[in-house]
């Protein structure tokens, strides 16, 4: 994924913003399509976030999105070639998308439903430091968390454009954007190592099932 860091970013950018196109036809920015606050699933509830937290989803519960492949076909093949090898979390609690967290904006500390998924963050923008003296130089005061970042459990981590972090998003974790900026990455959920080949077949199966039956998935 990191690899092609260069081409996901280039393709959020003509995507979702509308700049850098080719040619003279005009590309109309994809729209946000998930409001964690209105939809069902994990993410459904009003009071996890604060501010603006924008999706525009390859994969959302499960489900592929060909308006997204057709947009961002560079992205779409990563994607793919992680199909291929069996990484991706294929079941409705799996997800890919553009997640744009706006300026002084929060996601509240949280746990995902299960363990038995990883998730990446491939950092596409993420705002600069505040390295102003009255930042670095105020004394007897605890020092504070970073301007953008998250927490993991008792970890807490900063965002490095093109570095990629793997979480286990099963522990209690939160997310936030002091700045003014947006801070942007690629979100794509991925087989916890330990959930061998054939128990990933198996899971798969069992959750098709219950999504066939209109227990779990997307409403």
């Amino acid at each position: 994924v990191e690899s092609n860091y260069d081409a996901i970013r280039s393709e959020y950018f003509s995507a979702v913003l509308g700049q850098g196109c080719n040619g003279t036809i005009p590309h109309n920015p994809l729209d946000p399509d998930y409001d964690v606050a209105k939809q069902g699933g994990e993410h459904a509830d009003d009071a996890l976030h604060s501010g603006t937290w924008d999706w525009h989803s390859y994969i959302l519960n499960g489900e592929k999105n060909e308006k997204f492949k057709e947009r961002c076909p560079k992205t779409a093949q990563v994607i793919y070639d992680l199909e291929k090898e069996r990484m991706l979390f294929g079941t409705p609690f799996g997800f890919c998308f553009f997640s744009t967290l706006h300026g002084k904006s929060s996601i509240k500390a949280h746990s995902g439903p299960m363990n038995l998924r990883l998730r990446m963050h491939m950092p596409l923008m993420v705002p600069k430091k505040d390295d102003t003296p009255s930042a670095k130089n105020t004394k007897d005061v605890i020092p504070s968390r970073p301007t953008t970042g998250m927490r993991v459990a008792d970890q807490t981590r900063e965002w490095h454009e093109g570095s990629a972090i793997v979480l286990d998003d099963s522990y209690v974790h939160e997310v936030w954007n002091d700045s003014e900026e947006s801070r942007v990455l690629l979100l794509l959920d991925l087989w916890h190592p330990d959930v061998k080949m054939e128990e990933r077949e198996k899971i798969a199966n069992m959750f098709s099932f219950a999504r066939g039956k209109g227990w779990i998935g997307a409403k």
